[in-house]
């Protein structure tokens, strides 16, 4: 008995993806921990109620103190390990998020 297998996969594909987002302001932070180097853990949350919803700026990262500067701020720019989320409850939220049968065939046909 003789007997052969073959086979051949071919894909071709490309892809691109842009993001762009921008955030501009202030958020007041606590320190959470020092560390035995002098950097420290700092992090907060800013709340903003609308008249639609609420919206909520959250901030946590590693500072060092001569990132201070005189006004007690640091730009977020000189924050490591910044972990920052811009999340909202209510209507606007509500509105820009996708609808349940738009997420079902997201997952059974994603492209």
């Amino acid at each position: 008995t003789d007997a052969s297998v073959s086979g051949n996969r071919n894909f071709a594909g490309s892809g691109t993806a842009d993001q762009a987002n921008a955030l501009s302001g202030e958020v007041s932070v606590t320190v959470a921990a020092v560390y035995p180097n002098g950097t420290m853990l700092v992090q907060g949350q800013k709340r903003v109620t609308l008249n639609r919803g609420d919206e909520f700026v959250q901030i946590k990262g590693i500072i060092r103190v001569s990132d201070i500067d005189a006004n007690n701020r640091v730009p977020s720019t000189r924050v490591a390990d910044a972990r920052i989320a811009y999340t909202g409850k209510g209507d606007v939220a509500r509105a820009s998020r996708q609808g349940w049968l738009s997420r079902f065939f997201s997952v059974i046909s994603p492209f």
